[in-house]
């Protein structure tokens, strides 16, 4: 049986979060497309919103006291309400801004549901599972360009050295930088390749992260951790923090990847927010 695939308007997508009662994630969502409007302005809008709904047949019943929602579209609208547990990748370099957000259920059992926001406009939403994941996140970041090289090649920074050349007010040569810190020589030429693309890029770039909250929490909280990514003609890029949990020094791990390494990466990060899926 297809799954069922529901697409929305960020109108309608706030009125329908906004009827469960969930205004806040509804105001957060319209307000930095709308601003502030006054309370006219507002119900013509969300009247709209709602009209669209019902024609669309994710409002079944309409009246002055009582809405009811489609039984499946209430499924979805529940679960990203009530969900304390996200995958969240986000990209703007590919001419558009996407959010990818899969939600986890509040019962382990449950499926997950599947967020793509592209431009804040457009909402579609979705069931999926864990072992769609990996080409999903693929085709997130790498869209029809695949600058790909046939074998991975990683080199590591210290954190103190990796605020240095993100600081924009930096104005050290790369080169001096390198030899100062003693960068082995056969990491010059890569790191140097990172660097122009980062600076070409206007050091724009995408990211992956997990994001788990308790229910007292009012707010969405920044994530422990997250991998960035680096998506140019001339190579695709991640960066890590590979010491994030031990006692020791963080060390940025920067790598320039091949088709494989880089999904390899993703499944390391699906395995790490949901049940270790076989792979082949």
């Amino acid at each position: 049986m297809a799954k069922p695939l529901v697409t929305l308007s960020i109108e309608e997508f706030g009125f329908a979060l906004a009827t469960l009662g969930a205004e806040d994630i509804a105001a957060g969502l319209l307000k930095p497309m709308y601003g502030e409007l006054s309370e006219q302005h507002w119900e013509l809008v969300l009247r709209a919103a709602s009209h669209s709904l019902l024609s669309k047949g994710l409002i079944v019943r309409m009246e002055e006291t009582e809405i009811e929602i489609e039984p499946e579209f209430l499924k979805m609208l529940m679960h990203f309400a009530q969900s304390r547990g996200m995958i969240r990748a986000y990209s703007d370099s590919i001419e558009q801004e996407k959010v990818l957000t899969i939600h986890q259920g509040t019962d382990n059992n449950d499926t997950y549901l599947y967020h793509l926001a592209v431009d804040q406009r457009v909402h579609l939403f979705t069931w999926t599972e864990p072992q769609e994941w990996e080409e999903e996140l693929f085709r997130f970041y790498t869209g029809q360009q695949e600058p790909f090289i046939e074998q991975p090649t990683p080199f590591k920074l210290t954190e103190e050295q990796w605020n240095v050349l993100t600081n924009e007010d930096n104005h050290t040569a790369l080169d001096t930088l390198m030899n100062d810190w003693e960068i082995p020589t056969e990491s010059h030429e890569l790191l140097t390749r990172w660097y122009e693309s980062f600076e070409a890029s206007g050091r724009q770039v995408d990211n992956l992260s997990i994001i788990r909250y308790t229910s007292d929490q009012t707010e969405i909280p920044l994530p422990d951790q997250a991998l960035l990514m680096l998506h140019t003609e001339q190579g695709f890029w991640s960066i890590s923090n590979d010491n994030v949990n031990s006692e020791s020094d963080a060390s940025i791990e920067i790598t320039q990847h091949s088709r494989a390494s880089f999904r390899k990466q993703l499944r390391a990060w699906i395995d790490r927010f949901a049940a270790p899926v076989p792979h082949p």
